[in-house]
């Protein structure tokens, strides 16, 4: 069997298992969870419903829930159209079915990006890595309600990989994955970017290219979800903010909100000064460590991670899923920085199962805690040697 045949063969297999799992194996997934508002959307896609039209699709959301019309919610679905479009298969299934299959998916990205971030790491700490993804809260939380984190997470795991080897094809598909959680990925992207045009080599040139033309493909796919959705997709944010929780902000677990909420009356509005500030502040530090950045990639997209979870206004706690990257980064090197990523899991985790969205606080002092370890660390490699590049692409 050649090679294009095996991995052929693998994939129809692991398809074939993730299907009959979600058929067939019963399951206690939470029933009314964030899932719905991705399957709803894909539901809508199913039925050539704009997915931008709320009306049409809350109509249609009612009437496949079998809720009486006073106690049914139909929660937005605040993610650009290609995010959709890439799982509408799940709105041909029944609910249950399709959450189950949505549960294995993203059980599949969270070990993929394990994968790619702890290549070439010893077997037996490898398979630790694992453990400790798994059983990190954040992820346990966006694993069982169904969140949309871990492209993102996919998609930086895979640039951390691609681009120490140089593989266009792989770098284009980690630029790509960052766009479906965009307040997320945002800051990453424009990293990966920067870093590309400071290569001023062919690869740098030649990813940049096919980063462009798959932003311009996505572009253009959205049009199938919504023939207006550069119009009605910035409409449905804007509404979006005006919602209940999200206008207050009420359950985010962030430094900015827990800024304003201390010092000030707690409103967004302030958390956004704040995060304006932050922004300035750590770019400029990080800004000075620039030529330690232009020979790793991969420091300079840990900073990226660490810069948006400390300063985003808009993060909950299954969006720390990203501290699994500056996790993998610095337990490759000595016993303390292990036991440091050890207690950084252990504490939140701990915390978050004792005492609920009380201990939301812990995420934010450990992400704090690992910002300023890593930029000490980024600080004393002013000196190191440029990362070994393997180009994989065939000319």
């Amino acid at each position: 069997m050649n090679r294009s045949r095996l991995w052929i063969f693998q994939f129809s297999l692991i398809v074939f298992i993730l299907a009959a799992v979600a058929f067939f194996v019963p399951n206690s997934l939470p029933a009314d969870s964030d899932f719905s508002a991705l399957y709803f959307t894909d539901l809508a896609l199913t039925h050539n419903i704009r997915i931008y039209d709320i009306p049409a699709m809350e109509e249609l959301a009612q009437a496949s829930s079998n809720i009486p019309p006073e106690y049914f919610f139909m929660p937005r679905f605040p993610y650009p159209p290609w995010y959709a479009l890439s799982t509408f298969y799940l709105g041909l299934l029944p609910g249950e079915i399709a959450k189950t299959l949505w549960f294995e998916l993203n059980l599949v990205m969270l070990f993929l990006s394990i994968w790619f971030l702890t290549n070439g790491w010893d077997g037996r700490l490898r398979l630790v890595a694992y453990f400790i993804g798994l059983t990190f809260l954040p992820v346990i939380g966006t694993l069982s309600v169904g969140q949309y984190d871990l492209p993102v997470l996919l998609g930086t795991a895979i640039l951390i990989y691609s681009l120490r080897r140089e593989h266009i094809p792989l770098t284009t598909l980690g630029a790509a994955l960052l766009t479906f959680k965009p307040h997320i990925g945002i800051l990453i992207l424009l990293a990966v970017l920067v870093w590309l045009l400071g290569k001023k080599n062919d690869f740098g040139r030649n990813a940049l290219k096919f980063i462009i033309l798959a932003g311009v493909f996505l572009f253009f796919i959205g049009f199938l979800a919504d023939p207006a959705w550069f119009i009605n997709y910035p409409s449905m944010l804007l509404n979006y903010q005006g919602e209940g929780n999200v206008a207050s902000c009420s359950e985010c677990a962030n430094l900015p909100v827990f800024t304003s909420r201390w010092f000030f009356d707690g409103s967004l509005i302030h958390a956004t000064q704040i995060t304006f500030l932050l922004l300035v502040f750590l770019v400029a530090a990080f800004y000075l460590q620039k030529k330690t950045f232009k020979k790793s990639p991969e420091l300079l997209l840990t900073s990226a991670v660490l810069i948006t979870l400390i300063a985003s206004p808009y993060l909950y706690n299954y969006d720390y899923i990203l501290l699994l990257m500056p996790f993998a980064l610095l337990a490759r090197e000595g016993l303390a920085n292990k036991i440091i990523v050890l207690a950084c899991h252990l504490v939140p985790t701990i915390a978050l199962m004792a005492y609920g969205r009380a201990a939301n606080i812990t995420l934010v002092i450990v992400t704090t805690l690992l910002t300023i370890l890593f930029y000490l660390r980024v600080r004393s490699q002013v000196d190191v040697k440029p990362v070994t590049s393997y180009n994989t692409n065939v000319q």
